[in-house]
């Protein structure tokens, strides 16, 4: 297997656009924020990573196995998904991390894709022989809501470990607007 051409993959992995697709945004890391295991997630942010790692290890699987299009037509079917859950990562990682969250999320899918970039590596040309397969299985999937069933399934490499929160998520901010008030001469 060769080396993935990780600067178009971390790009394309970042924004959730299809294999060929282009955009004008530009993500560095420059300092390292490390996602530990002692933050606690909920389980519609559990399903954000499941299906983030599953998302990441199709875009591995198409750029090393010359799968694009494949990859293209998950995100063609699943994409509404995908953008709802990488919502919910982004919850994650704010409620988490606060002003640190978009450092922390970029070393997130950073450390995501070199992990799952590793272990291709490591299988060597089995990788190619045995991954592509996914895609027929994602496709064959009746729903949707059959996705996060999917990911729990398999075992895809995730750069953290979870521990499921307590307590029920807070609730969201409410939103308010404050009048002003003209000042009369």
């Amino acid at each position: 297997m060769r080396a993935l051409p990780f600067a178009a993959f971390a790009a394309t992995l970042i924004v959730a656009l299809p294999l060929g697709a282009t955009t004008t945004a530009k993500h560095s890391v420059k300092s390292h924020v490390t996602v530990t295991a002692s933050k606690c997630e909920f389980p519609a942010e559990r399903t954000a990573f499941d299906i983030e790692g599953l998302k990441s290890q199709l875009m591995v699987t198409a750029l090393a196995c010359k799968e694009q299009d494949k990859y293209n037509a998950f995100m063609s079917r699943y994409q509404p998904d995908v953008m709802r859950t990488e919502r919910d990562l982004v919850t994650y990682f704010k409620r988490s991390y606060g002003r640190e969250a978009q450092k922390a999320y970029d070393e997130y899918i950073t450390n995501l894709a070199d992990i799952q970039e590793q272990d291709g590596l490591k299988s060597g040309n089995a990788f190619c022989a045995n991954l592509p397969a996914m895609f027929d299985e994602v496709m064959a999937l009746h729903s949707s809501s059959e996705l996060h069933d999917f990911t729990n399934a398999k075992v895809i490499a995730q750069p953290v470990t979870f521990e499921a929160c307590a307590e029920a998520p807070p609730p969201a901010p409410r939103k308010t607007r404050h009048a002003t008030r003209a000042k009369h001469a």
